[in-house]
């Protein structure tokens, strides 16, 4: 039975360990950093930092929630599909929650100002739908997600994500075209068979440092075992 952490290529079999990390400047030289694109969501807490370095690498560096752990990570963009997933989602039940919610706010300020009911209960229930129109528009600004995610380019494991339109639309319409051209730029020239090989060290690495879960990791190197220029 073949060992899971090695992939036979041409015959020859190589151990499946993360990419070496002395190939990548630990102290990181300010003369190669690039493109810096900054994002954040106040109301979720969450800090998202992407940096182009050295022609191939992307820097992270992500706090995904108020007091959560901060995240550095790096990947290699010749390993990575240019073509992003687009997920959006919005959940429109509480959208309409906060319109109910603020039409019955307007319908007691009509009834305070007519008389119909008297003042001191219009006000009450006046605070109370207001305050479950915005409690409403919170939650529903708080699950609604647009974003890109980059996968790895065979094994399709899920590595990052970038908010749409943040911090506006023109700095994100740029910084991600730019990032997608890089993408397929590095990735010229290299053969396949490196391209494999590549990008499962880096799940590996990933996966090493807690980025990827193992269920990811097993799943793309399972997909990339099964290339055609993997020989069992």
């Amino acid at each position: 039975m073949q060992d899971e952490n090695e992939v036979i290529i041409a015959g020859t079999a190589l151990d499946v360990h993360a990419d070496n990390y002395e190939e990548f400047d630990q102290d990181i030289d300010p003369d190669k950093l690039g493109n810096k694109l900054i994002q954040t969501n106040t109301l979720k807490g969450t800090v998202r930092e992407y940096q182009l370095y050295a022609a191939r690498h992307l820097l992270l560096n992500f706090v995904e929630k108020k007091k959560a752990k901060e995240k550095k990570f790096r990947v290699d963009l010749a390993w990575l599909s240019s073509e992003p997933e687009h997920k959006k989602i919005i959940v429109w039940k509480w959208l309409y929650g906060t319109l109910a919610a603020g039409a019955l706010t307007g319908l007691f300020i009509f009834l305070a100002i007519t008389q119909a009911i008297k003042l001191k209960y219009c006000i009450i229930a006046g605070i109370l739908t207001l305050t479950t129109a915005l409690i409403c528009y919170l939650i529903f600004l708080y699950l609604m997600r647009d974003e890109y995610i980059f996968k790895s380019y065979f094994g399709n494991a899920k590595l990052f994500l970038i908010e749409n339109k943040r911090p506006d639309q023109q700095k994100f319409d740029g910084y991600f075209i730019n990032l997608q051209q890089t993408i397929e730029v590095t990735q010229t020239n290299i053969p396949v068979a490196d391209r494999l090989l590549g990008e499962l060290k880096m799940c590996r690495r990933l996966k090493d440092e807690g980025i990827i879960d193992d269920k990811s990791y097993t799943d793309a190197r399972t997909a990339i075992f099964k290339h055609e220029q993997y020989k069992a």
